[in-house]
């Protein structure tokens, strides 16, 4: 690598692309007192709204940033816009079954028991301002758009990328100890690396349209039994849906197309999707392809994939800005580690393993939810007022609850994935839990995310993880040899007890290792005799530790 001393003693990480995944890596990072330089091509304004699904996950990790009560009041739709979702041969219609867990972006509805943050429907209008503000508002992160990469080189020293600002056309070199590609699903940096998708690609051609449409609020209210934030309609082969996008007049529209659109169409699918010719103004139109791969790699070097440069998956059930900011606090937190002096050189190894299952998981159920859409399909018997037409609705309203429900609860996708295999995760030899899309079951299983529980302060036990480990102790249980052990290795690590006995029970076992992240890296009856080789795997030293099999 060229003028080696530019990276000397560097501990600045690199992020291209300030979408969703970057900003919330610059997030982690910063919080952690980790410099970041986050540069990306565009201008920082939304071109197109998509990805308004913030699952319950992300809202714990903006709860931890500080931003979840901000991001709620500054929602749009407004924090009482029900996550309500409507099947219907069109908005004025015959309704035929409806998704309604009584969630808003104020009430957690059916997630109460299980997390201190429900779902929220977020417009990227308003939701990437919010990550922007929260990044820049943290010492050591710098943004810069307006700023494309045009090449890289890394060596064992670090990475140098030279940048060119499109305003001025001057270029800078650029100095980190490491480089994190977030620039979206045509990433040049993971061209340039060579690293290629496996999967299917483009298993559907689509067209989207933001548009504004005053009237059809009212018109939901009127004939489809309320504000909804998508309605899915089978008003023709293309079968047009609608979601909200600021909870007044802004809507954006999705059809399945097999041809190229002509002009005029736009406003056409909007009035078939409503079954009413209303007032349509166009604001932006684009084409969209889903697919269903992931990255063969997610590292080379000192260079790593997140977000969209690593995954690529239809929109359905709205997984994908979700899955890739738990790329960014996975990655987050170890690369902090790691440049701290405490994390070992098997801690960002742990990357791959961990956060590459998710994805193929998580594009596999996308894609899964597009099947089952594809195979509801328009028929004219549906519109008949006859008990023929009644008896065709209820039937297909039976298909839809059966075929497509757990894509609009799948709380096990929001909070129940976990990272089995980790080489990070200290195994107990008690089985692996169920892993369901569409329900989720509390468990300090080693690789779960850590149970929520409200405390006696009123805070949730997840409001006590995030910075460095945390153990959590029930009963009568000494945890002096793990506090020693960490001590010795320098790993940062706090105590909270839990004195209430069902708290206890939630936790499973008398002391529970939590990682930075909120996920279990070990838990045991007792502190182990080998302690220290506890922290060392979870720190990335590679320790082998055999579990102890239990009975319960």
């Amino acid at each position: 690598m060229s003028d080696r001393s530019e990276t000397a003693g560097s501990r600045r990480v690199l992020v291209v692309g300030a979408g969703p995944v970057g900003l919330s890596l610059a997030i982690e990072l910063g919080g952690r007192g980790v410099p970041v330089t986050v540069i990306d091509q565009g201008d920082g304004r939304v071109p197109f709204p998509a990805g308004e699904a913030i699952f319950s996950r992300t809202m714990e990790h903006l709860r931890r940033w500080g931003r979840a009560e901000e991001a709620r009041a500054e929602s749009a739709p407004p924090t009482d816009y029900p996550h309500r979702t409507v099947f219907a041969t069109s908005v004025t219609g015959h309704v035929l079954a409806e998704f309604d867990h009584g969630v808003t972006n104020r009430s957690p509805g059916v997630y109460g028991p299980l997390t201190p943050e429900g779902p929220a429907f977020l417009s990227k209008f308003s939701f990437l301002p919010l990550l922007e503000r929260t990044a820049r508002s943290l010492p050591g992160v710098e943004i810069r758009f307006g700023t494309r990469l045009e090449t890289f080189e890394q060596d064992s020293d670090g990475v140098l990328a030279v940048v060119r600002d499109l305003e001025s056309g001057a270029s800078e070199t650029l100095a980190g100890a490491y480089l994190v590609a977030c620039d979206g699903g045509r990433s040049a940096v993971r061209r340039t690396l060579g690293i290629e998708f496996e999967g299917m690609f483009a298993q559907g051609q689509n067209f989207a349209v933001h548009f504004r449409a005053p009237q059809l609020l009212d018109l939901l209210k009127e004939r489809s039994g309320g504000p909804a934030v998508q309605i899915h309609t089978l008003s023709s082969p293309r079968r047009p849906y609608i979601t909200v996008v600021n909870g007044v007049d802004e809507w954006r529209l999705s059809v399945y197309l097999d041809e190229e659109p002509e002009p005029g169409d736009a406003v056409a699918w909007v009035h078939e999707a409503v079954g009413a010719p209303i007032d349509v103004e166009i604001l932006t139109a684009q084409p969209w392809s889903g697919h269903c791969v992931v990255a063969r790699s997610y590292r080379a070097g000192r260079v790593f994939l997140a977000g969209d440069a690593a995954h690529l998956l239809w929109p359905k059930g709205g997984f994908g800005a979700n899955t890739g900011i738990g790329d960014a606090v996975d990655l987050g937190w170890k690369l902090a580690a790691v440049l701290q002096g405490w994390g070992g050189p098997g801690l960002l190894d742990s990357y791959e393993p961990e956060r590459r299952p998710i994805a193929v998981r998580n594009v596999t159920e996308a894609s899964s939810n597009w099947t089952s859409d594809s195979r509801l399909t328009p028929d004219a018997v549906l519109y008949r007022a006859d008990a023929e037409g009644e008896r065709a609705r209820d039937e297909m309203g039976e298909l839809i609850r059966r075929s497509r429900g757990k894509e609009f609860r799948c709380t096990g996708v929001q909070l129940g994935y976990r990272y089995s295999g980790s080489p990070i995760c200290v195994p107990d030899g008690t089985p692996e839990p169920p892993d369901e899309p569409d329900d989720y079951v509390p468990s300090t299983w080693p690789g779960c995310r850590a149970p929520h529980l409200w405390m006696p302060d009123g805070s949730s036990v997840l409001d006590h993880f995030g910075r460095g480990f945390v153990l959590v102790i029930s009963g009568s249980a000494d945890p002096s040899a793990l506090v020693k052990a960490a001590a010795q290795r320098g790993v940062p690590l706090t105590l909270l007890r839990l004195a209430d006995p069902a708290a206890a029970r939630l936790y499973e076992r008398p002391l529970v290792l939590v990682r930075p992240d909120g996920h279990v890296g070990w838990r045991g009856e007792r502190a182990p005799a080998d302690s220290v080789a506890v922290f060392d795997r979870l720190r990335g030293q590679r320790s082998e530790i055999r579990p102890r099999v239990h009975s319960r």
